[in-house]
Parts: structure tokens; sequence; C-alpha cells
């Protein structure tokens, strides 16, 4: 790569990095550049549509191509090709088998997996559903999703006899899946199997898949539970982050 090219791309990863329009002598200090170099390397991204002056004062700022480009890329991620190491990482990790999700309506379908070797592990087929309420998948998909519209599910199945079929309580286990950054699922939709999932989040703000474990439940007693979530929870910061999201906020959209 040259020398050039590569100034101009540091650039455009440290204007990411600022809230706002930010000048130019900001950016040559922050990037180790000189003024001329700067000024003119801004000059020719902005001829190219990738950045912009705001006001007056000579304050750059990205524009959208940036993210049109990104959202592109994006659209043609293969996310169970990139799901497949972070996957390989919490079995290698909890000793469990790892699970990529996504949804569809009420449901979520298991895309991806990678098997424990446990002698004793449950049956997740690829392309298996379950209920979005009865399930840590789903749950996780849930935490996105408004309270209102949580609120609104009020035809909701029991499979088992620790089902949650109140919307209420639903949303109290929602509320706190989002203060927890995973979600937990336990005998709710087969008895004996439990399961703990995070959300994974585009660059565009959008749960686009979930990503956790599947395993006896029996075995997720207290001492384990927090390593699991905190396994968890870190696979699906680093998987979003890899997809382009940045937000340090807890909230998230659903796709």
């Amino acid at each position: 790569m040259s020398a050039t090219v590569g100034k101009a791309l540091s650039l455009l990863e440290l204007l990411s990095k600022y809230d706002g329009p930010v000048r130019m002598a900001e950016l040559s200090r922050a990037a180790g550049m000189n003024k001329s170099t700067t000024y003119r390397l801004l000059e020719i991204m902005a001829q190219k549509g990738y950045v912009a002056q705001e006001d007056a004062n000579g304050r750059y700022m990205l524009t959208s191509k940036m993210w049109e480009i990104g959202f592109r890329a994006f659209n043609r991620t293969d996310l169970r090709a990139l799901a497949k190491p972070y996957l390989r990482e919490i079995v290698e990790q909890l000793g469990e088998t790892a699970v990529f999700a996504t949804s569809d309506g009420r449901e979520v379908i298991l895309l991806e997996k990678v098997d424990s070797a446990q002698p004793l592990q449950t049956l997740s087929p690829l392309g298996s559903r379950s209920p979005m309420h009865a399930s840590s998948l789903g749950k996780a998909f849930l935490m996105a999703r408004s309270d209102d519209e949580i609120l609104a599910m009020t035809d909701l199945e029991a499979f088992t006899e620790y089902t949650m079929t109140d919307p209420k309580k639903l949303l109290e286990e929602i509320v706190q899946a989002r203060l927890d950054g995973v979600a937990l699922g336990v005998n709710e939709y087969r008895t004996e199997v439990g399961g703990v999932a995070a959300p994974v989040i585009g660059t565009d703000g959008l749960t686009h898949g979930v990503i956790g474990i599947s395993l006896p439940s029996y075995r997720m007693v207290e001492a384990n539970i927090e390593t699991m979530k905190s396994v968890i929870r870190e696979a699906a910061k680093a998987f979003s982050i890899q997809l382009g999201f940045r937000s340090s906020e807890t909230s998230v959209s659903s796709s």
C-alpha cells in the first residue's frame, strides 16, 4: 500500500471516531501529519465525496458515502461463515455447543453451530426453529424490541411448565437481559435444555443474528453461569465490531 493511500485511509478512520465535524488542525495533530498533507488529502477525499466541510469554519466530517459503501459490503456478508470462528472460540472456552441463529417472525432459525465434545449434549439440527418467547436465542432478539411490542405478545404458547406466557413477566425478563447483555432460557421450550445468547449487531445498528450456547440445563449452575454470560457477551461484542457496529450504547434494534 502506498504511503499516500495509507494516510488517506487513516484520516477516514480517524474522522469516523468523532461524533461531529472536526477542524483540520485537530485532525492533523491526531493523525501525526503536517497540515499541508492533511489538507491535501482532505481536499482529494472531498472531491470524491467521502468528506465534506460543515461550514465556513472549515470543519470536516464524513459523508454518507462511507455508510453506503459499508452497507453494500455488509449486505454481501456471509454471516454463517463469519460466525464460525466465534462459535469455535465459545466451544473452546465453555465446552458447550455454540449456535448462531436468525429470526423469522416470532421464531428463530438455527443457521450455524459447532458441537461440543461433551458426551451429553442437546440436539440442535441446522434449520431447526424455536419460539422467540421460549428460548435464549429468541429472547436475545426480543432485547431489541420495544416494551410495547413485547407486551403485545398476548397469545404465547406454553411448551413446558416453565414457559413464560405472561407478556408482563416476559418483559421483566427481557429488561434484565438488556441490563446483563445476554438472555437466558431454561427448560422453557424443551425440558432439560437451556441456553445463553446475545445479539449480534450490524453497522446499521440492527440485530442481524444472535450467538450463544445450547446445553443440558443441569449444567447451567450458579458456579458456571456468570462465566457463560461473560463469554457470550464478549463473542457477540467482537462479532458486532467485525460487522461495523461501534456504538457503546446497550440499546439495539431488530432487523
